[in-house]
Parts: C-alpha cells; sequence; structure tokens
C-alpha cells in the first residue's frame, strides 16, 4: 500500500514498515541524492530492507531504486547477506530475530560503507483493548464526524528505560498518520495514563467511518524512538500554528544516510470498529 504525503517543499524521504510492507512517500529535505534505507528484523522474522536514493524537490522523477548494493545483517555470531528481490528491497532467508539481541546492518554501495546498531527489547505485549464512539459536536469535530477512541493497556518494567510506538492501520495503511512514541514519563500524542500496578494505558481519537483495524505496540530501543519521534514531529506540524524548522529524522545509519534500521517486537490487536 501506498501513501503519498506532502509535508513541505523541502525533498523525499521513504519510510518502510517491513512489518506490514507498507511504505510511505515523506517529502524532507534533502540536498544531492542520498542514500535513504528503511530497514528492520523482528521476532522470528527475517530482515528486510528497501533502499532508495532521494531526489531534488524541483525534479519529478521517483526516487531512484537500488538494485546492486550488498546487503548483511549479523547478531554478532551469524552474518546473512541479503538478496535482491527487486523494486529495492532486499531480503534475509535464515536469520530471524530474537529479543535481547544487538544487530547490526551493513550495506556496500559505490565503494561506501554505512553502518547501523539496534537492539530487540523483550516483547510487551496487549494486556487490554477496546473503543467507545460518538457524533457528537464539538470544537474539534464541528461537523458532527463519526469518532472512535481506541484504548489499549500493557504493563511496563519501572525498573528499565522503556520505549515504546503505536500506530493505527487498516490493511496495511495508515488511520492516523502519526507515529505514537510513548515512554514510562511521556508521549507525543493521544492520552496516556501510568497506573499504580505499572501499567500505561494509552487512547487516541479518530476519525472513522468504520471498519475493522489493527492496532500495533511496537517495543524499540532509544535511536528508533528518537527517530520516529522526530518524524512524528515532521508529518504532524500541519495541527499546529507554525511548520518545524525543515530538518531530517536523526538516522541510526552512518556516512550520512539516511533512515533507520529498527530490531523491533511487535505486538497487535485487530479489533471491528462499528
Amino acid at each position: 500500500m501506498r501513501i503519498r504525503g506532502k509535508i513541505s517543499k523541502f525533498a523525499a524521504l521513504l519510510i518502510f514498515f517491513t512489518a506490514c510492507e507498507e511504505v510511505i512517500d515523506i517529502e524532507l529535505k534533502s540536498a544531492a541524492p542520498t542514500l535513504a534505507v528503511e530497514a528492520s528484523i523482528s521476532r522470528d522474522s527475517v530482515c528486510i530492507a528497501r533502499l532508495t536514493t532521494t531526489t531534488a524537490y524541483f525534479e519529478t522523477a521517483q526516487p531512484g531504486i537500488i538494485d546492486n548494493a550488498e546487503v548483511s545483517v549479523s547478531d554478532g555470531n551469524q552474518t546473512e547477506i541479503l538478496s535482491y528481490t527487486g523494486n529495492g528491497l532486499y531480503k534475509g532467508s535464515s536469520l530471524t530475530g530474537i529479543e535481547n539481541t544487538g544487530y547490526e546492518l551493513l550495506i556496500r554501495y559505490e565503494g561506501r560503507e554505512y553502518r547501523a546498531s539496534s537492539f530487540m527489547p523483550e516483547k510487551t505485549n496487549i494486556s487490554n483493548s477496546g473503543y467507545s464512539k460518538s457524533n457528537q459536536q464539538s470544537i474539534l469535530n464541528p461537523d458532527g464526524e463519526t469518532v472512535f477512541t481506541v484504548s489499549c493497556s500493557f504493563p511496563d518494567n519501572p525498573l528499565e528505560d522503556n520505549y515504546y510506538m503505536i500506530t493505527y492501520t487498516e490493511d496495511g495503511s495508515l488511520i492516523e498518520r502519526r507515529f505514537f512514541m510513548l515512554t514510562e514519563k511521556n508521549n507525543n500524542g493521544g492520552t496516556m495514563e501510568y497506573g499504580l500496578d505499572n501499567t500505561i494505558r494509552f487512547a487516541e481519537s479518530i476519525f472513522y467511518e468504520g471498519g475493522e483495524i489493527e492496532l500495533k505496540l511496537y517495543s524499540i530501543d532509544e535511536a528508533i524512538y528518537n527517530y520516529f519521534f522526530q518524524l512524528d514531529d515532521i508529518l504532524f506540524w500541519k495541527r499546529r500554528y507554525l511548520p518545524p524548522v525543515p530538518y531530517n529524522p536523526l538516522s541510526n545509519f552512518s556516512n550520512g544516510a539516511l533512515g533507520y534500521f529498527a530490531a523491533w517486537n511487535i505486538d497487535s490487536v485487530t479489533m471491528t470498529l462499528e
């Protein structure tokens, strides 16, 4: 599923959610063509990476597809070279993700090396989920559109610094074009409560006509938290009075590459909103 997003007039980066194999085109700041990477490995799944080059804003061409790179992933004991499958996609075949394990992605392209590391935390399971529905008119909903408030809760270990991301999707596409980033103390949107039972309760209201959605909870490391926190800041500026100063989210890749490599653990629930 492909969604085109017009954020500002400053350049392009492709965000790829390999967990559900969706692609989101987002325009960000960029000058000369630069390597852009969207890569991830999740528990019990192989590594997937998509490699493109950015294009200048005033060019009409799509981001360039990179089909001649060497891409490998390592867990410190095993190393696997990913196979090219077309459309800029590289995919592993045997090395699968294990929680509490660090991974490194290495890309060799046009005589340069690009490296990124990520740590896969333990899986955090969604313990409860539900929703409520309203058509009540308000300042935020002057036309009385259908609004579903979707909620979930999950346990948190207070003795550790944990980082989470929540998304809402339909058929692999984001319903709310947002990445909700949470720690024990902070969140960048929605409503969050931290209970005395060390449980995080989160809710977000979405305009939606009804149907089946998937709520995903990602357990991530700090670098990936920071990347998507900044990406959400860029995506969501339209609900503020002024846009942010144009910038690219801080990548965890070396050598000037854009994008991210994430080793994340995912739990999800599917519900029908009606």
